[in-house]
């Protein structure tokens, strides 16, 4: 490789970064507000809200990086631009194609790595999320029961709680009502206190009364302590990464055997999608270059400006397509390569454009 072309892959090197981290922590924002109440509010420990983070981060990246080399090589050629190093590199012979050929061979490399990240590290990663959520769950039914809130999701019981006391979340005020099948009423419990032990509520000085088909009450008792297990409301949390966006295009093609047409449509999606996104890093990168260079009066504000104006305009037309695609009004295909198709045509006209004067 020449020295120069070292040179230029050197130059990109922290703009990249600085792109990449700069939308990464964009799209973590609302993940990140989440994550805070759960530390002030809810009782998770910051280590495993950073572990959570980290499991995100690949989904995330899969869509940040094309965009973070975007408005890095954007910064870094209007950078040799100001400093007439993009003259300099015309004087010693170098044509447009010389000057582009280290950029397209490192967006060729991020892309063959998104398509690592997507086929490969992103399904372990969700899988991870989903284990260490659930374990966060299991290990603190504090992360989801709240005071005064009556639940009524929790298998075989409806649960209500009337205050959590102290750093350890001691439950006063319990009552449980306990369903059965063959049973008209439930069993009421009733307690004045509980704490959480194996993702079980364990009562102590408590009540209980049994009813009769009537309503009328036929037997009462008391227990010193009584354990309440809860696994089944606590085994599942909500993430913000759904199950296909984990998949790989090989299991998408996979799961959308034996589906109906309209079935299909989401796996479809993705599938293009999957393919579409790393792909535009190659034009993104290259129209960058084109974008940028020979600009003498354009500043990094103005360049910062217009590479978000290019990336947001390529978010919402890629959502546009896709809700098109997925309520069924265009095909798949066309809702979500629009986009990768605009782009192309743009930077074959940036390329010929720059060509005349470089």
């Amino acid at each position: 490789m020449k020295i120069i072309d070292r040179y230029i892959l050197n130059e990109i090197k922290i703009p990249v970064i600085f792109g990449i981290s700069l939308f990464t922590f964009i799209f973590l924002i609302d993940i990140i507000v989440a994550m805070m109440e759960n530390i002030i509010v809810k009782g998770i420990s910051l280590i495993d809200v950073i572990r959570i983070l980290s499991f995100y981060l690949p989904p995330i990246l899969s869509q940040t990086i094309p965009m973070g080399m975007f408005l890095g090589i954007m910064l870094t050629f209007s950078k040799f631009t100001r400093t007439s190093e993009a003259t300099a590199m015309s004087a010693v012979g170098m044509s447009l194609k010389d000057i582009i050929k280290p950029i397209f061979i490192a967006a060729i490399g991020t892309t063959i790595f998104i398509f690592f990240l997507q086929e490969s590290i992103i399904p372990r990663s969700v899988t991870k999320l989903q284990y260490l959520t659930a374990k966060i769950a299991y290990e603190n039914p504090v992360f989801q029961l709240k005071e005064k809130t009556f639940i009524d999701e929790v298998d075989q019981y409806n649960l209500y709680i009337d205050r959590l006391v102290g750093s350890d979340k001691v439950a006063h005020g319990v009552l449980i009502f306990q369903k059965s099948g063959d049973k008209k009423f439930p069993t009421v419990i009733v307690g004045k206190e509980a704490f959480w032990k194996d993702s079980s509520m364990v009562l102590k000085d408590s009540k209980f009364y049994n009813f009769d088909d009537k309503g009328k009450q036929v037997l009462t008792g008391e227990f010193d302590e009584k354990k309440v297990p809860l696994a089944a409301y606590f085994s599942e949390m909500n993430l913000k990464v759904k199950d296909i966006e984990a998949m790989g295009i090989g299991k998408l093609f996979r799961e959308m055997k034996g589906k109906t047409a309209a079935e299909k449509i989401p796996y479809k999606i993705e599938i293009n999608k999957k393919l579409a996104v790393p792909l535009a890093t190659i034009m993104l990168s290259l129209l960058g270059v084109f974008l940028s260079i020979g600009h003498h009066r354009s500043g990094k504000g103005a360049n910062f400006a217009l590479s978000l104006i290019v990336i947001f305009s390529y978010i919402t037309c890629l959502n546009i397509g896709m809700v098109m695609a997925s309520r069924g009004i265009i095909p798949a295909f066309i809702g979500v390569w629009t986009p990768n198709i605009i782009l192309l045509i743009l930077t074959v006209f940036m390329y010929k454009l720059k060509a005349k004067v470089i």
